[in-house]
């Protein structure tokens, strides 16, 4: 998972709808609006909003295994296998936007 992590802190994407998004593609939370904000809320103390460190993203992975009654372990290889997949997305966006710009001028 850290090293998901990082690779979405590199790409400037570890901001807090990015992160809710990894956690729903990898299943630790479900599609349901009250999950999403759920998950929003555990990053409510975080000096940037844009930027969530590792340690924040952690923590919020704990409280979510608390409440599930789930294995934090279990969730972060969740997260681990589904961390490349979301950067391939991440990655066919940009280069899709870029695409669509260049197509513009």
């Amino acid at each position: 998972m850290e090293e998901a992590f990082e690779k979405l802190k590199k790409e400037g994407k570890t901001d807090v709808e990015s992160l809710v998004k990894w956690l729903k593609d990898s299943k630790v939370i479900d599609d349901a609006k009250a999950a999403e904000d759920k998950a929003r809320a555990l990053f409510s103390d975080c000096v940037d909003k844009q930027a969530v460190e590792l340690s924040k993203f952690k923590e919020a992975v704990g409280s979510l295994a608390n409440e599930q009654k789930k294995n934090v372990e279990d969730l972060t290889k969740m997260l681990a296998e589904k961390g490349p997949m979301l950067m391939d997305a991440v990655k066919a966006g940009v280069s899709a936007f870029k695409e669509a710009l260049a197509k513009k001028k």
